[in-house]
């Protein structure tokens, strides 16, 4: 995606066009594990070649720093990325430990079924110390550092090693298998204009009452004579693909008619069952800039064709509706009014992140995570608080094979 930024001032002075489309940050340490106290210079790159360091803002753990230098003075885990022109880097983790401290490191906090899970122990110079140390799940001793089971359970795990002729415990830290639940995917094309469209919006709140496993997204399209202010610009093409020829329509998982009556166990037959695909989203917004991180962790890997879409949705949208129920009184909007006057519109599609009928998943093994990062600039008037992101998965007849939903500023692991 390409950012051009214009800038001007009273004095007209020539301010240099920024067209780049990414940044990269790196740092002057090897190590992901650092000593309390020790003092790291970062570098922002773009794809331009040319070092951003003085335009750039850095940020550790979500706070902006002064430069590009930072003192790790406490001991935890640290992120940090920097941001310029709208874009954000990509960001490098810190664990911050004592100098005579060893580290305890998971290559897998959430793992499925039967799949292995790898332990190991590095000390304050980076040092791996695994074969010297024994390693205790759930308060069990382990042979060797990888551990694996068919079980669905929350775990423990420590490390125990010898240290001075003393002997020393790390942190425990948690790790999780899970089976992965599918969410569904409920896209609903809507328009303010629409008299019959406020019943598939009722549905779509009756769905989320009964089950969690929902993700819903209000594609909204104008009408020649009724301007809709959350049209979204490329409904038509979404229209051809998925055959929607009028509106209201739904659509389950993309590719499925949700018609009239829209029984709620249309969606609820099917969401949360069990899934080999698992999805989960981390995303940050500094001032306009969002940068989003997606991770597809595959059971049994993935398949040819395979796409991630990811959509922005904003909720709390203020304007009138038509309705064509104002006189039903079996509809939840009898005697609302015709329009509604200050509707309320939720899940309303924003933007595409990726490309509307997705991006291309490169070729995932079994056990393997696929990760996909997406940045962008948001308009001024989109109000944080009521953003969210909705992930999916589709295979290559653009079917939604899973799905997650996050607020913006939000961390959601896999489920």
């Amino acid at each position: 995606m390409l950012f051009t930024v214009f800038s001007c001032s009273k004095t007209e002075e020539n301010v240099p066009l920024v067209n780049i489309a990414s940044l990269v940050l790196t740092s002057d340490s090897a190590d992901a594990i650092l000593v309390v106290n020790e003092t790291v210079t970062f570098t922002v790159t773009g794809d331009d070649q040319e070092n951003y360091n003085n335009q750039a803002t850095f940020f550790v753990n979500g706070a902006e720093i002064t430069g590009n230098t930072y003192a790790f003075d406490s001991e935890g885990d640290f992120e940090v990325y920097a941001a310029y022109a709208g874009i954000n880097s990509n960001n490098l983790t810190f664990d911050v430990v004592s100098a005579d401290e060893r580290t305890l490191l998971l290559d897998h906090k959430q793992a499925f079924p039967n799949q292995p899970v790898t332990f190991s122990l590095i000390d304050a110079d980076g040092i791996d110390t695994t074969a010297d140390a024994t390693f205790y799940v759930d308060g069990s001793a382990i042979a060797g550092n990888v551990y694996s089971s068919g079980s669905v359970a929350l775990h423990e795990v420590y490390a125990e090693y010898e240290l001075g002729g003393d002997t020393q415990v790390s942190a425990t830290k948690n790790f999780e298998i899970f089976i992965a639940k599918r969410k569904v995917v409920l896209e609903d094309y809507t328009g303010t204009w629409c008299g019959y469209c406020p019943a598939v919006a009722a549905a779509a709140e009756e769905a989320h009452d009964a089950t969690p496993h929902l993700a819903v997204v209000a594609i909204h399209e104008t009408a020649a004579s009724f301007p809709d202010p959350y049209h979204f610009p490329e409904v038509q093409m979404l229209k051809d693909a998925f055959g929607v020829n009028g509106l209201p329509a739904a659509r389950i998982n993309r590719t499925t008619n949700w018609n009239q009556p829209y029984a709620i166990t249309d969606v609820t037959s099917i969401a949360g069952e069990d899934s080999d695909v698992a999805v989960g989203i981390k995303s940050q917004l500094s001032g306009n800039s969002l940068n989003v991180e997606v991770n597809v962790l595959f059971e049994n890997g993935s398949n040819p064709g395979d796409k991630i879409v990811l959509y922005l949705t904003e909720s709390g949208l203020i304007y009138d509706q038509v309705n064509y129920y104002n006189d039903d009184p079996t509809s939840p909007y009898y005697q609302l009014g015709d329009p509604i006057p200050n509707f309320v519109h939720n899940d309303v599609l924003r933007l595409s992140l990726s490309g509307i009928f997705g991006d291309a998943i490169e070729a995932t093994g079994s056990y393997s995570t696929f990760t996909k990062n997406f940045s962008v600039t948001l308009p001024d008037d989109y109000n944080a608080a009521n953003l969210h992101l909705v992930a999916m998965v589709v295979s290559d007849d653009n079917g939604a094979r899973n799905a997650q939903y996050a607020s913006v500023n939000e961390e959601k692991n896999y489920e």
